[in-house]
């Protein structure tokens, strides 16, 4: 869905404004926020969530529990990355998304 939404504004927002303006239709720019790095963090080489949990994927007798505690030590510095003390205790964790935070679990 992020890539989706990347794709959707840089279209919608970024390109389609080039055609209105040399068509001569006013328009004015919206800005809206860069998902680049919410993406990183999903799926980045190495330490994106995609990547960690193929990885675990590969470890025997790994659980849900150790998952989140390799997302906790790698994503906890990250800006879009939350997992504040009551997630983990539940073993869930949470990513800003571009629409609005959705807690995982």
């Amino acid at each position: 869905a992020e890539k989706l939404q990347q794709h959707f504004n840089k279209i919608v927002l970024l390109d389609e404004p080039d055609d209105y303006e040399k068509e001569g239709i006013t328009w004015s720019r919206k800005s809206f926020p860069n998902n680049d790095d919410v993406l990183k963090l999903i799926d980045g080489n190495r330490v994106g969530i995609f990547s960690l949990l193929s990885d675990q994927c590969r470890v025997p007798g790994t659980t849900d529990k150790t998952f989140a505690n390799t997302l906790y030590r790698t994503c906890s510095g990250h800006t879009r990355f939350q997992a504040n003390s009551t997630q983990v205790a539940e073993h869930k964790f949470g990513i800003h998304h571009y629409a609005g935070t959705v807690e995982y679990d």
